[in-house]
C-alpha cells in the first residue's frame, strides 16, 4: 500500500518539477519581451534648406525616396551618394528637419529603368 502511494508522490513531485520548469521559462521570455532595449540617438535637427544645401554640396548626396508618414505629420527622406554614403531625414510640418540616421555604406538593391 505504500508503495502505491509512494509512487504517485513521485509521480506528482516530477509534474511540479516540470511545471516550475515551464513558469520559469515563461517569465524569463516575457520580461524579455516586456523589456525592449532603448537605443539611444544623436539627432541633429536644423531648418531643411539648411540640411539640404549641406547634404548636396559638402556631402554628394541626393534625395533619392521620400515619404508622407500616415498622419500627415512627417515627411521622411533618404539621401545618398555615388561614393554609399546615405543620410535619412525626418521633416516636420514647421520645416525643421532632424538627421536621424545615416552611413557610409550602402548599396543600390532597386534600380529604376
Amino acid at each position: 500500500m505504500f508503495k502505491k502511494y509512494n509512487n504517485q508522490l513521485i509521480i506528482i513531485h516530477h509534474i511540479s518539477k516540470y511545471f516550475l520548469i515551464i513558469m520559469i521559462c515563461f517569465h524569463f521570455s516575457n520580461s524579455a519581451l516586456a523589456n525592449p532595449k532603448k537605443i539611444i540617438k544623436n539627432v541633429i535637427c536644423k531648418e531643411k534648406s539648411i540640411f539640404k544645401d549641406f547634404l548636396e554640396n559638402s556631402q554628394n548626396e541626393k534625395l533619392i525616396w521620400f515619404g508622407l508618414s500616415e498622419d500627415g505629420s512627417t515627411i521622411t527622406e533618404l539621401f545618398s551618394s555615388s561614393t554609399g554614403s546615405w543620410t535619412i531625414l525626418e521633416t516636420d510640418t514647421n520645416g525643421i528637419s532632424c538627421a536621424t540616421i545615416g552611413g557610409k555604406d550602402s548599396q543600390n538593391l532597386i534600380y529604376n529603368q
